[in-house]
């Protein structure tokens, strides 16, 4: 009688290159926070980033999830004699290690802003000057270490201005930061921006990356960011997301916009970092950006990008399964993208859920319960520029949508 030999084969669990085991883990699920350029541009102080980061704590902001406190270009003064970055002394007088150290007396994180030349963006664009020389080109080492350790940043935001004018290539450029980054503070956190999704060698590189220009606080631009991210939902996963830019909610949309445009980022996986003046914003705001529910579906843990299963005149179904992909557990937003008000209607087997097995639906914003239901469709009426969130519980179809690589029904 023959025999046989089996040998099984471990998973390989070691760490990412140069990540030590007995360090912090970087989150696995998109970080939430806050970040200065929306609102503030290149006029940032000191002042400014200690009351936001005061009012991320006052307003329940801190207990709701936001972690970080991430300050973009603006507060940079050239370089010493030595090539060590320099901070604005009139801006930022007590220097920059004190602020992080400030943020973090908070039990909140702090971000820190470069880039990969030797410009920064604001240098050209907003006619900076101090950003002039002190982008990363020439000085990796040093400049991370100052950043990440010296300072004490947890999040570092790499643009591309710089290194767009100087004509380098993305990946090779961006996988020498990363390992930089990796080998020097292996529990930072990462951040890609050069305004386009960069290529699938992104995954491996980065903790998340910019898919598209500056979001404006238009709902022209949140429809364009969003139609841009739609296709690239197979690229995000624990830890390595797609970054649909700092949030405008509460910057001059609509009250249903801003619903929609929050909705759609917690949906699509990306990172939530408000672009608002946190001291100085309605309650109306604060509730939206404070919704637990929707942050829940944007943390859940498996990660899974929200779909657009179907498109029609400009009325979608979007949905992302929860906890795993045959969990019957399901998040659906239908999302009204026309100037007029519509009904949108669902169809369970859509999603994966078998109606005839019962199921119940939970709405994210109005917090209403229908439970124990078998229909095999479901009817909303939603609001110009408007959005309805569910959260679905049911017995999955065997085979399902998100089991599969197709786009969806239509």
């Amino acid at each position: 009688m023959p025999f046989f030999i089996v040998v099984f084969i471990g998973c390989n669990n070691n760490p990412e290159p140069g990540q030590n085991q007995s360090l912090p883990l970087r989150p696995t699920t998109p970080i939430m926070g806050w970040s200065s350029w929306n609102e503030f541009n290149t006029n940032i102080s000191e002042e400014i980033i200690m009351t936001q980061a005061d009012a991320m704590v006052s307003t329940g902001m801190k207990d709701a999830g936001y972690t970080y406190i991430n300050i973009d270009d603006g507060y940079f003064y050239g370089r010493d004699e030595n090539g060590k970055v320099q901070s604005n002394p009139q801006k930022f007088p007590d220097g920059m290690a004190a602020l992080a150290a400030y943020i973090k007396s908070k039990g909140l994180k702090a971000g820190i802003y470069t880039d990969a030349g030797i410009n920064t963006c604001a240098s050209c664009w907003s006619r900076d000057t101090l950003g002039m020389g002190v982008g990363l080109w020439g000085h990796d080492r040093n400049d991370i270490t100052q950043y990440l350790v010296d300072w004490g940043y947890d999040f570092i935001k790499v643009d591309w201005c710089g290194a767009e004018w100087m004509e380098l290539e993305q990946s090779w450029r961006y996988t020498q930061i990363s390992n930089t980054i990796r080998e020097i503070r292996p529990d930072a956190v990462f951040n890609i921006c050069s305004w386009g999704f960069p290529g699938t060698w992104v995954v491996n590189t980065a903790d998340s990356w910019r898919i598209s220009y500056d979001i404006k606080n238009n709902f022209e631009s949140i429809l364009y960011i969003i139609d841009l991210n739609a296709d690239l939902w197979e690229y995000s996963s624990p830890g390595h997301v797609n970054d649909m830019d700092m949030l405008q909610v509460g910057r001059g949309m609509s009250y249903d916009e801003d619903k929609a445009h929050f909705t759609m980022w917690c949906f699509m996986n990306s990172p939530l970092i408000a672009g608002n003046d946190l001291t100085n914003m309605s309650q109306q705001t604060l509730s939206i950006l404070t919704n637990r529910e929707l942050i829940a579906i944007n943390q859940d843990p498996m990660g899974y990008q929200a779909r657009r299963l179907k498109s029609e005149n400009g009325l979608e179904i979007w949905a992302r399964p929860l906890i795993h992909v045959t969990s019957g557990e399901v998040a659906v937003a239908l999302f009204n993208r026309t100037e007029r008000s519509a009904k949108i209607g669902l169809n369970l087997k859509e999603v994966g859920i078998d109606a005839e097995k019962g199921y119940h639906v939970h709405d994210l914003w109005e917090k209403t319960n229908e439970e124990d239901i078998t229909k095999p469709e479901l009817t909303y009426e939603v609001p110009s520029h408007g959005i309805v969130a569910l959260r679905i519980k049911g017995e999955n179809i065997p085979y399902n949508i998100f089991q599969t690589k197709t786009r969806g029904f239509n």
